[in-house]
């Protein structure tokens, strides 16, 4: 990313994924090889969030799975059926505990969203990050 004449670089994030400036706020990343970006200026930021997401699918194939094997083991069911309910369950909850993500979602008034997964963050650093997006944005609307 190119730096505007009057802007100054605050901080950068996710191996220079995301850069803060004290006007805008860029994000350049790769999807399935093809790079994009988006920017968003600061003043129209109009919120910021820090979520967590997972794939509700699983988990919910990952009950039923236990649920009919707890069933089949009342009704008499041969020992292969109960066993192979619990190992299907068992990777059912395997992938829903390995599709929690933890994101950052940048809204602008209008326009798209800035949304990046944290990737080796502690809760500190994000904290710290979240505060500096909110400061650059209430400098530069204090400087408009």
């Amino acid at each position: 990313m190119n730096l505007l004449s009057d802007e100054h670089l605050l901080v950068s994030s996710n191996d220079d994924k995301i850069i803060l400036t004290d006007q805008r706020i860029h994000m350049t990343d790769k999807i399935w090889g093809k790079t994009y970006q988006i920017t968003i200026f600061l003043e129209d930021i109009s919120s910021i969030e820090h979520l967590y997401r997972n794939n509700v699918f699983y988990i919910v194939l990952a009950m039923l799975s236990f649920f009919l094997s707890i069933i089949s083991i009342g009704s008499g069911a041969n020992t292969a059926t109960i066993y192979a309910g619990f190992i299907v369950g068992g990777i059912f909850l395997t992938l829903w505990l390995s599709s929690r993500q933890r994101l950052i979602k940048i809204s602008s008034k209008g326009g798209g969203a800035l949304c990046f997964i944290i990737e080796g963050m502690n809760e500190a650093y994000i904290d710290d990050f979240l505060h500096k997006v909110q400061e650059a944005k209430s400098n530069r609307l204090k400087d408009l």
